[in-house]
């Protein structure tokens, strides 16, 4: 009989000694690893931002749709948008250039750091 409690001693010594490491290795993925919690935090802030991101791009996606779709009909819309960013004028016309911001959001007038700020 004292035999049989040292090998039963010795397995559940054993078995605890494997749950242990188990919750240890466990407790390290789930703080630690690159599949622990913080960086599960970290993919879904990402997340959030490129969806932002995507409703900025599908707006301004709109937006240049119908500035197509006006260039493609609209001849008073090409004729402005050819004087306002091409500088052309009509015979006997003086022209003034000012510098100012664009008002018009377009790509055509956007300047390079305002397209690297976005």
């Amino acid at each position: 009989m004292g035999k049989d409690v040292s090998v039963s001693f010795f397995w559940r010594a054993v078995f605890m000694c494997f749950a242990l490491l188990l919750n240890f290795t466990l407790g390290y993925r789930l703080l630690f690893s690159e599949q622990s919690f913080f960086a599960w935090q970290g993919v879904k802030e990402h997340y959030a931002k490129m969806q932002a991101d995507l409703v900025d791009i599908k707006k301004k996606q709109a937006d240049l749709s119908y500035e197509i779709k006006l260039l493609q009909t609209d001849n008073d819309h090409i004729e402005r948008a050819i004087r306002e960013r091409l500088n052309y004028v009509r015979e006997n016309e003086v022209l003034y250039v000012f510098e100012r911001k664009n008002t018009i959001h377009s790509i055509w007038t956007e300047t390079d750091e305002e397209l690297k700020a976005e």
